[in-house]
């Protein structure tokens, strides 16, 4: 991966703490993650899974699921251990690049919450209702880990009490799934920005995905809701209030899928100021919107390997930069990135 620019460093998320620049950089993407099944009976069994990427502030091993898992009926699982927060539309693989078309996933939308994974319990029940295919699970249990702020400073961001229900149902080429996630007692502690430990923070997300084997579109949306009474300014009520989209599509000929992305990304509170003077008088309606604009191709060259590029414009988006100079924050440009990936499953 490459820009067209050094005043900032293009990152996928906010939990990496350097990206690329007009240097390549082979970090921002690369991911390598291990999974493993132990199964006891047709009723216990035990999922582990360790991913190396970078993020954290580092670039070794992480473990990412590591849960047991009981089935007491055909429909059924409880589960306990270390599992995935199912947020978004593709929370389950997401991680796992060869299982999409595109070569990574909005950052306007996925950055909005960057921690994948919760320590705690979860209820799954999928059956089929008619012609139906219905999947509910309710998640409650604990999870934190870094982020980093566009200047670069670490922030620990932790939910103490953290609830999910996440909805999905699936009939022919058609999938509709909607979630609410809300962390409770949250806190972030950072150079720049601290929450104390008593906000409440809520995720609501609705995606709807069509896919008939050629074409191929999905599209979500994801609202974010921060409640923290009595403490004014970027660390208050509202702060980081946010509304985020994409639209995406493409269609496969042969071992070739072409696609495109728009994404959106509406910051509504205090928080998004930062540091920049041409900010700090305006209304948080006048902060500006975080756009990217991305087409690419996918081609699938051989069993299990996947060769993907994907050249994209990005303007206004603080999740997908870090450590951007003085001229960058004041007036972000639009930025161009290049990207080339190699994914593969064995």
């Amino acid at each position: 991966m490459k820009t067209n620019t050094d005043e900032a460093q293009f990152r996928s998320g906010p939990r990496q703490d350097r990206g690329a620049t007009r240097s390549v950089d082979f970090g921002v993407d690369t991911r390598l993650g291990l999974q493993g099944t132990y199964t006891h009976n047709d009723t216990f069994s035990a999922v582990g899974q360790v991913l190396t990427s970078r993020r954290d502030g580092q670039q070794g091993p992480q473990v990412e699921w590591l849960y047991a898992q009981a089935k007491p009926t055909q429909a059924l699982d409880l589960r306990v251990g270390r599992m995935v927060l199912p947020i978004f539309m593709v929370s389950d693989n997401r991680n796992v690049g060869y299982a999409h078309y595109w070569l990574r996933a909005p950052v306007e939308v996925y950055g909005a919450y960057s921690l994948t994974s919760f320590d705690g319990v979860q209820a799954r029940w999928a059956s089929a209702v008619d012609d139906v295919n219905v999947t509910v699970r309710g998640s409650a249990g604990k999870s934190k880990g870094d982020i980093y702020l566009l200047d670069k400073p670490k922030a620990e961001l932790k939910y103490p009490r953290l609830y999910s229900l996440a909805l999905s149902l699936e009939k022919g080429f058609w999938t509709l799934s909607a979630s609410r996630t809300v962390g409770k007692d949250v806190e972030l502690k950072g150079d720049y920005l601290n929450l104390d430990p008593d906000g409440k923070d809520t995720f609501t997300n609705l995606g709807l995905q069509y896919d008939d084997g050629q074409a191929v579109a999905m599209a979500e949306y994801v609202t974010r809701r921060f409640k923290n009474p009595g403490h004014p300014g970027p660390a208050g009520d509202g702060s980081v209030n946010s509304d985020s989209y994409y639209i995406s599509g493409g269609y496969r000929l042969g071992a070739w899928t072409p696609y495109v992305t728009f994404s959106h990304f509406k910051p509504k509170g205090e928080g998004y100021r930062g540091y920049n003077p041409n900010l700090l008088a305006s209304a948080p309606g006048d902060i500006p919107k975080g756009i990217t604009r991305a087409v690419g191709v996918r081609w699938d060259a051989y069993r299990n390997v996947a060769v993907k590029a994907q050249f994209e414009r990005v303007t206004h988006t603080d999740y997908a930069f870090m450590d951007p100079s003085w001229p960058f924050q004041l007036t972000p440009p639009s930025v161009r990135v290049w990207s080339i990936a190699v994914d593969f499953v064995f």
